[in-house]
């Protein structure tokens, strides 16, 4: 019984952290302000803020892992 319990509360946690990290990236990438407007335009489907908000999360992360290979594929290129 404990390990179902330690697993239950391991997969509780790490679901918090992605929900972390996903509100981190939207208000890093919309701002404080919009993240407010967009959590009171969602009392028509409150279950998928969480999703909408990682979906925002994931964009700007890809956003910026995407600005660093060009920045260095651009600079490979200047080389050759």
């Amino acid at each position: 019984m404990n390990r179902i319990r330690t697993a239950v509360i391991a997969l509780v946690v790490k679901a918090q952290t992605v929900t972390v990290f996903g509100y981190m990236g939207v208000i890093s990438l919309l701002g404080v302000e919009a993240l407010v407007v967009l959590l009171g335009f969602t009392t028509v489907l409150p279950i998928a803020i969480p999703f909408v908000l990682i979906a925002v999360a994931f964009a700007y992360f890809f956003r910026e892992r995407l600005k660093t290979a060009w920045a260095f594929i651009r600079a490979k290129l200047k080389r050759a």
